[in-house]
């Protein structure tokens, strides 16, 4: 335990720093946490990081997600290009390889590069627009991860999704929503002013951030569980992978672009 908090508290005070910072030390950042992020992914699926078809994908990733720090009209094409290129590579991967990677392994490779990578680019984009609100965002996804440990352990009882994740439970998910919509009440009062609108906007806006993120923690454990890995990495002690730390985020961000609150 005392790893895991010593760990949380670097790892965290890096990232926020740097976050506070924005620009490119934070994109950099950004674009190093997807990147890592993917390689998790794959070596969950037993490729290795350092094959060429993972490496295809990995520059792939640091592109798009670099790619935000740029302006749209000017990387608007290179979304559609790359996409175009990356499937002929991958698809084409079990011929120059002689059959040694497959199609569900290219398939897998292809759809992990822009699982990955659109969360951070639209992290990288949205610290740009405003501090304030990517703020906000990770704040809720951290309360809502804290608020489901620390309910779930004193009032859990009934299982959340016991054949994904044994140790969620129903009441630690209702509690995780519970502090989270708290924090963004203690967070406006904070900032001031209108954010995010009226307040029924805001509390609207945080139940869709925690119970997505809850989501993403999900899925997470759902892919860990088929490939048979308790953790992505191991690059936390104490915390696992950098795909652990991240699953809610890049579930939450897509899923805020595509309902139009962040763009």
């Amino acid at each position: 335990m005392r790893q895991r908090i010593v760990t949380g508290v670097l790892a965290g005070a890096f990232y926020l720093a740097l976050l506070w910072i924005g620009s490119f030390p934070f994109a950099l950042l950004a674009t190093a946490i997807a990147v890592i992020s993917y390689l998790e992914l794959a070596e969950m699926n037993k490729l290795r990081a350092y094959s060429p078809e993972v490496m295809i994908g990995a520059l792939a990733v640091a592109v798009i997600v670099i790619g935000a720090m740029f302006s749209l009209s000017s990387f608007h094409d290179i979304w559609l290009k790359l996409f175009a290129l990356l499937a002929l590579l991958f698809v084409s991967a079990a011929v120059v390889t002689r059959n040694r990677i497959s199609f569900a392994h290219s398939a897998y490779l292809f759809l992990s590069v822009f699982y990955i990578s659109i969360p951070f680019y639209l992290l990288v984009r949205i610290r740009l627009d405003s501090l304030i609100l990517v703020l906000f965002v990770q704040i809720i996804i951290w309360s809502t991860d804290s608020g489901a440990y620390f309910v779930g352990r004193k009032f859990g009882k009934n299982k959340l999704a016991p054949y994904i994740s044994p140790n969620k439970t129903r009441e630690g998910s209702i509690g995780a929503v519970l502090v989270a919509v708290l924090i963004a009440i203690i967070y406006r009062l904070i900032v001031g002013g209108a954010f995010l609108g009226t307040w029924p906007a805001l509390i609207g806006i945080t139940l869709l951030i925690s119970i997505f993120g809850q989501l993403g923690d999900l899925t997470e454990s759902a892919i860990k569980r088929f490939y048979g890995v308790k953790d992505s990495g191991s690059i936390l002690p104490g915390h696992g992978g950098l795909l652990d730390r991240f699953d809610s985020l890049i579930f939450v961000l897509p899923m805020l672009y595509i309902l139009g609150l962040i763009g």
